[in-house]
């Protein structure tokens, strides 16, 4: 992507989802990485943080657009702190902030709608949401004289309420809820049970860190979880499953999603034997490697996943990573950037590995 030195310091608001303790920041920080954005400081409110680097709107909005667990992307236009001495006193303090807006520039236009909505942080919060919503959507109105409009308005005025201060921002991207609903394995042209969701396979590769144009590698595809998110983020695909109905269906689902596009090859093959398969192919290293390796029942016809999770890394390209979910915690010659335990229920945990190769 194009680094440009004059962007200035901005402070974005991120909503992370509550789904997960540690995998929605996780996801943050490597799409961070993806889009190469220097982070000079961060604040965490609970799920929101508040960043302060050299973004873009443009890069926000790719962010959100880009994540399976980031909810929200804000524009911070406006950071009220409110002293101690008025902590007790709402009409007090929220005059002044008021004041502040009124005296601040707001990039609406005459041609927008909006509405203001707020959020508590702070759930003890005792502000009055309607009133802040009403007051500041007057305000708002008679600078820019845009137009009210509470049902699907153009944009949205996001106030966040926290213990200590508000954030005034400008909603720039939310993320997109309908499509992991309509999209659950089970609804896909081929399924098969113990598929990773949608939401957790994206988020999985976007832990490889690979940009658009990358070579990801699925040597355990299953039904192509993660090669179809590979696929809407513009990057190129190679699969391989020892199972014919598996390949079968993962072609099938590419199909279905219009990303044949994007595949370089898609192939019944051993993962154990996964060089060869890329020599085929006249290739010799791949930007990243996402899988979910079989565990638990059935396992020996596939071989040792261990050591084939450990030869894995004589195809990944010098800092690349491999990100896979085991049931238990699996060490490998490559150096472990990050580990998260995701419960699935009383059965099973699936632990999250974060690999990076270092060394050539």
């Amino acid at each position: 992507m194009e680094k440009s030195k004059n962007i200035k310091n901005i402070k974005a608001g991120f909503l992370l989802s509550g789904e997960h303790e540690e995998l929605p920041f996780a996801e943050l920080k490597a799409l961070l990485d993806v889009y190469e954005i220097d982070i000079n400081n961060i604040d965490i409110f609970g799920n929101y943080y508040v960043l302060e680097g050299k973004f873009t709107s443009e890069i926000i909005k790719k962010i959100i657009k880009r994540g399976g667990y980031l909810n929200e992307g804000h524009l911070i236009l406006l950071e009220y702190k409110i002293n101690d001495s008025n902590t007790e006193n709402d009409d007090k303090w929220l005059k002044d902030f008021y004041k502040k807006v009124e005296d601040l520039e707001i990039p609406l236009s005459p041609e927008d709608s909006f509405a203001v909505r707020v959020l508590k942080i702070d759930k003890e919060s005792t502000i009055n949401s309607m009133d802040v919503e009403r007051e500041l959507g007057r305000i708002v109105k008679d600078k820019t004289d845009s137009k009210v409009k509470l049902k699907n308005p153009l944009k949205v005025v996001r106030v966040v309420v926290l213990k200590d201060r508000i954030y005034l921002a400008l909603i720039l991207e939310k993320r997109d809820k309908e499509y992991f609903q309509k999209n659950r394995p089970h609804l896909r042209a081929y399924f098969h049970p113990g598929c990773i969701l949608p939401k957790l396979a994206r988020c999985l590769v976007n832990l490889s860190r690979l940009k658009k144009g990358d070579v990801l590698l699925d040597p355990f595809c299953g039904t192509g979880g993660f090669l179809i998110e590979g696929g809407f983020m513009g990057l190129k695909l190679i699969g391989s499953d020892i199972d014919d109905d598996m390949v079968n269906g993962t072609l099938l689902n590419l199909k279905s999603y219009n990303l044949t596009e994007h595949i370089i090859s898609i192939k019944k093959w051993n993962a154990g034997d996964i060089k060869s398969f890329l020599k085929q192919l006249n290739v010799k290293y791949v930007d990243g490697i996402v899988t979910d390796p079989p565990y638990g029942i059935s396992t020996s016809a596939k071989g040792n996943i261990e050591e084939i999770l450990n030869n894995l890394g004589d195809v990944l390209k010098k800092d690349g990573y491999l990100v896979f979910a085991s049931s238990r915690k699996i060490n490998l010659d490559l150096e472990l950037m990050e580990m998260y335990e995701l419960y699935i229920h009383k059965s099973l945990t699936r632990y999250i590995h974060v690999y990076k190769k270092t060394d050539n």
